[in-house]
């Protein structure tokens, strides 16, 4: 059986994959902050100075991670431009990725959680009211009314860190026009 040699690029290419696919486990299994360096390089079998060939620092590493699972979050929701024409499917599709990709430590999870929970209910209860004064759109359930516009506030939070421009007073219209009672005709 003859034995397979690989280049020194597909070695270099091998332990890079493996170093952002341990960095990927390591942050989803215990967020961000905690996996130290070491524990990520051990996760992939490679020493520290296997890291440093690859990245320039921890930032530069975390940033890989994230457009890589970014990038491939938007593919599986997007999908391809005739798909993406399908205003229904690629909703379906976003709403599928978050329920697969949604992994996160156990103690984080239960906090965050129970703080969205609470504020998803508050909006809830205003949604109901406004209905019962006619002021917002019968037919729409408040609750998930409530899950979009958290959904929309965590997404502008994160727009906001990373200076990707928007226009808040723009998006205060549209959501209220999709809303609003006089929405309906």
């Amino acid at each position: 059986m003859a034995r397979v040699v690989k280049t020194r690029d597909e070695t270099k290419e091998e332990t890079r994959r493996a170093l952002l696919e341990a960095g990927r486990q390591a942050f989803a299994d215990e967020g961000l902050d905690l996996p130290s360096l070491d524990a990520i390089c051990a996760r992939a079998g490679y020493t520290r100075g296997a890291f440093y060939v690859h990245f320039k620092d921890r930032d530069d590493f975390l940033v890989e991670v994230m457009e890589q699972g970014l990038g491939e979050f938007l593919n599986a929701v997007l999908g391809t431009e005739e798909e993406g024409a399908d205003l229904e499917r690629t909703v379906d599709r976003f709403a599928e990725a978050i329920v697969q990709g949604a992994v996160r430590s156990p103690r984080l999870k239960e906090r965050f959680g129970g703080l969205l929970g609470q504020a998803m209910g508050r909006m809830a209860r205003a949604m109901k009211r406004a209905q019962g004064k006619g002021q917002a759109r019968r037919g729409v359930a408040p609750e998930q009314v409530s899950a979009m516009l958290t959904a929309t506030a965590l997404g502008l939070v994160c727009m906001l860190e990373t200076g990707i421009p928007f226009n808040p007073q723009a998006l205060r219209k549209t959501v209220l026009a999709m809303l609003q009672a006089d929405a309906e005709h």
